[in-house]
């Protein structure tokens, strides 16, 4: 872990709120200070601003926007290299990870220390697609990168490989400790290796880090791994 990566990073002084109707995304971060929400794609996906759920929904979407804005300043401090497949995955993963966490409801949470049932069929799906899609993401080029990571963070939410995988890992090590989430964002994406080992079961968890050694030797770099 890097010392400097734990120094504490400012939030923006102030954000700027944009409302529109355009666009394919429902919400997102457009710069280091402003937030935007699509009506028109919030209206189509989750019905009115006035349905109960809605309330808290939005506290969530908000809640998972601003935690972007937070990465980019953190990233503004320590630049992630993004250099290859895996390390672009990495990042993507670090970053919606986090939001994705933020945008959990009630259905994914855990009880008395017990995954619920949606996190758990979850994960028994994804976990695997997770190792694979990494795996093959290893000595890859760009171009054959993009179908690999386009369900990464978009698409179906109980179908994001990489973002609602370490949302519910993060979900779980969250309610052992109040450090949990602060730990993983101060890292940086390169946390995203030790939270997958320490919640991969044994059999997948080798195979990941076949495929990080991997990795590191297509791209010139030395592997960091288990010894």
């Amino acid at each position: 872990m890097n010392s400097l990566s734990l120094q504490p990073i400012a939030p923006p002084v102030e954000v700027l709120i944009v409302l529109g109707n355009r666009g394919t995304s429902d919400a997102f971060t457009h710069d280091p200070t402003t937030i935007g929400f699509n009506l028109a794609a919030l209206q189509a996906g989750y019905g009115g601003a006035g349905l109960a759920e809605n309330g808290d929904r939005i506290d969530r979407f908000f809640r998972h926007e601003f935690v972007h804005l937070l990465q980019k300043a953190w990233l503004s401090v320590h630049p992630w290299v993004a250099d290859s497949p895996v390390r672009s995955a990495l990042l993507e993963i670090w970053a919606e990870g986090l939001g994705n966490y933020y945008s959990l409801s009630d259905r994914w949470m855990s009880q008395d220390g017990a995954r619920s049932a949606a996190a758990a069929s979850a994960l028994a799906e994804l976990e695997p697609r997770f190792v694979a899609r990494l795996s093959a993401l290893a000595c890859t080029s760009p171009e054959a990168a993009a179908p690999l990571t386009a369900d990464l963070s978009w698409g179906r939410f109980d179908q994001k490989w990489g973002a609602l995988t370490a949302a519910l890992w993060l979900e779980a090590e969250q309610k052992r400790s109040a450090a949990a989430l602060r730990d993983f964002f101060r890292t940086g994406p390169g946390a995203v290796w030790d939270l997958a080992d320490r919640h991969l079961p044994d059999a997948l968890g080798a195979v990941l880090d076949e495929a990080r050694a991997a990795e590191t030797l297509c791209s010139g770099r030395e592997y960091q791994g288990h010894v």
